[in-house]
């Protein structure tokens, strides 16, 4: 399963980034690549997640957690990470970024500006003004 997840991001690379799409090719945004994988992979039916419109900018607006509400649903939460596994950052005041972990410190992730790429884990976007992780959870899809 967690390949499964891996071989459908490589599919979304270069997807250009648009806030609140799920259209491979034609945009996406970091949270919906996570549900277009999920799909992608057979875990869940297509359209099975129903999202309300969002700004871009609602992670500095609102202190729910409403992107790990989403992923409680479908995934657990662990401390090793693994292939597959779904990665939350925090951005703002609450969890707002989202990548899947490709292996070998790899991770698939869409970025304004840049859309589906793969990153280091260890890139410098992922760490605060002080130097420390953004990291909040590693989610693993429930089997």
């Amino acid at each position: 399963m967690m390949n499964d997840i891996v071989n459908e991001a490589y599919t979304w690379l270069d997807t250009p980034h648009i806030n609140g799409a799920k259209v491979k090719r034609k945009g996406v945004d970091c949270g919906m690549l996570l549900i277009g994988c999920m799909e992608g992979a057979g875990i869940i039916a297509e359209n099975a997640i129903k999202i309300p419109p969002y700004s871009n900018e609602w992670h500095l607006h609102h202190s729910e957690e409403w992107f790990k509400h989403y992923m409680e649903q479908y995934c657990d939460l662990v401390t090793e990470m693994q292939e597959g596994d779904f990665l939350l950052y925090q951005y703002g005041r609450c969890c707002s970024h989202g990548a899947i972990y490709m292996g070998n410190g790899i991770v698939c992730h869409a970025v304004i500006d840049k859309g589906v790429i793969l990153s280091n884990i260890d890139d410098v976007q992922f760490l605060d003004s002080k130097g420390k992780s953004r990291l909040r959870g590693i989610y693993r899809v429930r089997r």
